[in-house]
């Protein structure tokens, strides 16, 4: 009986021996073994392997050149693309004009809509954002950008171009769908602390115009009023930049009512100005010699300008 007790115990203090750590363990004469160490890695986040940190403010700019809808026109790639913003960054111009919509799932797409408000046939606040890119892509492939896509694309060291977003009026009667897309758009751009990056221009119409003038306080972000009214009726709406068509600006005017670059400036208001063209083929363009030579000459004076050909403009104005 005593025997068979001592084997018990040997059995057992065998296994006891097993599960102790190697340096506890002499007689295996395993010598220790140091820690490896552990490389430290960039912060991102979990889920988006972005870095955490962007930079919150474009680098300088020289000049004022604004390429309308990314100087498709001038570069023969589908304007609102990402391609077209790049074009635009590749000259260094001050930003890129975008129109900006509100999609159901409240997010904002940036395109520019067909017969006022059609993107791939579709309303854009009766559709998500991924029901709109199912519906077709760009000419170039690419896929329908978001806001999030293109400051993803703007937000990084070395770059100057910022956004230049434009609040599109639909019918006059659907306030309330680009009034949610200036409304979202500052909600986006805060989050990702972008104040810097983005500037808007709002559409005339008057109830859009009282949303966009309210983030502007609240956000801090500069909105062009493209209303036809003068400095005064800005001013008191909350508004001390006026963007207007090169239609109602004398002394080449084709549309009433007329006003004047110095109207605005002795005012103390910012004033810019869309489009200042090398071609014909945008309604709103002043293309003649006389009339380019004009605005060139105003350069100075301007917040900014605006163009389908910002490579020509800026050869003109640096």
């Amino acid at each position: 009986m005593m025997r068979r007790k001592n084997q018990i115990a040997a059995i057992l203090c065998a296994v006891a021996l097993a599960f102790l750590p190697t340096g506890c363990r002499p007689d295996l004469n395993i010598p220790d073994v140091d820690p490896v160490p552990v490389t430290p890695v960039d912060p991102v986040d979990p889920v988006d392997p972005t870095p955490t940190t962007r930079p919150t403010e474009p680098a300088a700019c020289t000049n004022k050149v604004v390429a309308h809808r990314g100087g498709s026109a001038e570069c023969g790639v589908p304007d609102n693309s990402r391609a077209s913003l790049k074009y635009a960054m590749g000259l260094k111009c001050y930003a890129m004009e975008c129109d900006i919509y509100w999609t159901k799932d409240n997010d904002v797409v940036i395109a520019h809509a067909s017969n006022t408000y059609y993107i791939n046939g579709l309303k854009p606040w009766e559709n998500t954002l991924e029901q709109l890119r199912r519906a077709g892509r760009l000419k170039n492939g690419e896929e329908l950008p978001s806001l999030s896509d293109f400051l993803d694309i703007v937000q990084v060291e070395g770059n100057c171009t910022k956004l230049c977003l434009d609040i599109k009026n639909l019918d006059g009667n659907l306030t309330q769908y680009p009034s949610k897309a200036v409304t979202r758009a500052c909600e986006i751009i805060s989050e990702r602390k972008a104040e810097k990056f983005c500037e808007f221009i709002c559409t005339g119409n008057a109830t859009v115009a009282a949303t966009a003038a309210a983030c502007q306080v609240k956000y801090g972000i500069p909105v062009g009023w493209m209303s036809t009214s003068g400095p005064s009726t800005h001013l008191s709406k909350g508004f001390t930049w006026a963007n207007l068509s090169t239609l109602y600006i004398e002394p080449f005017a084709t549309s009433t009512p007329k006003h004047t670059i110095d109207e605005y400036l002795n005012a103390g208001m910012q004033f810019s100005v869309f489009n200042v063209d090398q071609k014909a083929g945008d309604g709103n363009a002043a293309t003649s010699d006389e009339a380019v030579a004009y605005y060139v000459s105003r350069y100075k004076d301007l917040r900014c300008i605006c163009t389908n050909y910002p490579k020509w403009l800026l050869s003109k104005v640096q």
